[in-house]
């Protein structure tokens, strides 16, 4: 226990240590600090008056928790979850510890790893106070619910491929359990609509806060938890916090127990995570598919020259099947409807800018980016601007289905006129081009740097200067030249022609990406 308890104060200790010879960590950091900071000022200024009502945070929590439990417990069906990283996995696995003690020293390396991955929720404090008047103590209490939560999925996904990895029939049947409760839960809450269509989100609201929801394992139980909390009422607190701490200790006493051996259930897990950083700290791009492969149609089809590229990509998306929108695409957009629904009094901008935010994260990444890893791109004898409109072609189509899947029933919601929907449409095709070109400059510009940590700070600087022109020009436009009284619609004009303009300058300039493969050397 000793040499447990020595590795990871070490290990902490010595990242601590690291940050001096890793400055774009330090930077990112202190940058990361700064804005918690002003997250954290910006609220508190909400009137109690003008306040949302809280049953619409709790079914907004429940929603939250449930998402994450699901998707974190449905990989105990794939490749399961894991506490360990390989540099863990050579260290203990080998040593004369047992396997328990290995364990603990697993589960308490992933409640800090669950605390740090609530921190973006910090970051919604702001119009959480404005909207329902959450203190940061309240805030907290709900980091902490979503950190048990994280924390439970694991362990139920730990504990599912533990027991379902040795036999297919025994994991099917368990799948379809799993799937037909997720069912049943998701029935219960829409089941209503079908009688009140007038109210949709007080029905909804009213569903989830209900006795069944709240009974519901892990996710129920934490949402009462944080419910009571909120409301002053600690009785269910008490009961939801003391259910899952038992249900937590029953899972890992199941695991201990029943099959104390559990080091190939982990190694194969913590082999596909350790897979998954080292191509994100190299840059590359994740490729999802699925792992029974079957062979049906061969060949492009279509294409010569740059344009094969476009058309392989169509094959890879088919191969990985999703059609043109994956499933991340589908969440931000289900995402961005609910921000809207909720602030619907608001108008469009708010909803606009929260649409632009989460843009800002899906363009990080797409399958041109993984081109530039390969030797296929920089051998075919075309232009080179021209291969790289085409090697993004199918992210700018994806880019504008995602738009119009997601404002055509934002303007329904919001009963936005169909030009307003249109402009908001085009709009944000430009931020998204904008970005595109962007992740391109810093492709070219940082591609072969070594500190990630520094790498996304300078992106998210990069793309704010980005921005900062086609804003401008579009807040002067708005004031002076509104097209029929509104100056939106004239500022996302504006924006989008100043943002296409830069983001083809951008490309163009950047072209000489795919004249030498040694210029994008990692």
């Amino acid at each position: 226990m000793k040499g447990i308890r020595y590795l990871f104060f070490t290990i902490i200790k010595n990242q601590i240590k690291d940050l001096k010879n890793n400055p774009g960590k330090l930077i990112y950091i202190i940058f990361l600090g700064i804005m918690l900071v002003i997250a954290g000022l910006s609220g508190g200024h909400s009137n109690v008056m003008d306040t949302r009502s809280l049953k619409e945070l709790f079914a907004i929590i429940f929603a939250l928790y449930a998402a994450v439990f699901l998707l974190g417990a449905y990989k105990g069906f794939s490749s399961g979850a894991s506490f360990y990283s390989m540099a863990d996995v050579n260290l203990l696995f080998g040593l004369p510890v047992t396997p328990r003690r290995i364990l603990m020293y697993g589960l308490i390396k992933q409640m800090g790893m669950s605390l740090l991955l609530g921190i973006f929720l910090i970051f919604q404090y702001s119009w959480l106070n404005m909207q329902y008047g959450l203190t940061m103590g309240g805030l907290v209490i709900v980091l902490l619910g979503y950190c048990i939560v994280v924390f439970s999925s694991q362990v139920t996904a730990m504990i599912i491929y533990s027991f379902t990895s040795c036999d297919d029939r025994r994991r099917n049947i368990s799948k379809a359990l799993f799937i037909a409760l997720c069912v049943l839960v998701a029935g219960y809450l829409v089941y209503p609509l079908f009688f009140n269509r007038s109210d949709l989100l007080g029905t909804i609201t009213a569903r989830a806060n209900t006795l069944f929801i709240d009974l519901i394992p892990v996710v129920g139980w934490m949402k009462a938890v944080v419910a009571g909390f909120l409301s002053g009422n600690f009785l269910p607190t008490i009961l939801g916090l003391l259910s899952t701490v038992g249900l937590i200790v029953l899972l890992v006493m199941l695991l201990t127990y029943n099959r104390s051996d559990f080091y190939e259930d982990v190694l194969q897990a913590t082999e596909v995570s350790f897979t998954a950083i080292t191509a994100k700290k190299e840059g590359k791009v994740a490729e999802v598919v699925p792992k029974n492969v079957k062979v049906g149609k061969i060949g492009l089809g279509h294409g010569k020259g740059a344009s094969s590229f476009y058309y392989k990509h169509l094959v890879e998306n088919r191969r990985s099947r999703f059609f043109i929108l994956d499933f991340n695409s589908l969440l931000f957009i289900i995402m961005c409807i609910v921000f809207s629904y909720f602030l619907k009094d608001a108008g469009i901008i708010p909803v606009f800018v929260f649409s632009i935010y989460i843009l800002l994260f899906t363009t990080a990444a797409g399958r041109w980016l993984k081109e530039l890893l390969l030797p296929y791109v920089y051998m075919v004898p075309v232009s080179p601007f021209k291969k790289l409109v085409m090697i993004s072609c199918e992210s700018i189509i994806k880019l504008v289905v995602e738009c119009m899947l997601l404002f055509v029933p934002i303007g329904f919601l919001l009963q936005l006129s169909p030009l307003t929907t249109l402009i908001c449409i085009i709009g944000r095709v430009g931020f998204g081009l904008l970005f595109m070109a962007g992740n391109i400059l810093a492709e070219r510009l940082f591609g072969s740097m070594g500190s990630k940590a520094l790498i996304l700070t300078l992106y998210f600087i990069m793309m704010i200067i980005l921005c900062i022109p086609g804003i401008i020009l579009g807040i002067i436009a708005g004031i002076f030249l509104p097209l029929g009284g509104d100056a939106l619609p004239t500022a996302l004009l504006v924006m989008t022609i100043c943002n296409v303009g830069i983001s083809a300058l951008i490309t163009f300039l950047c072209r000489n990406i795919l004249s030498y493969a040694e210029l994008n050397n990692r």
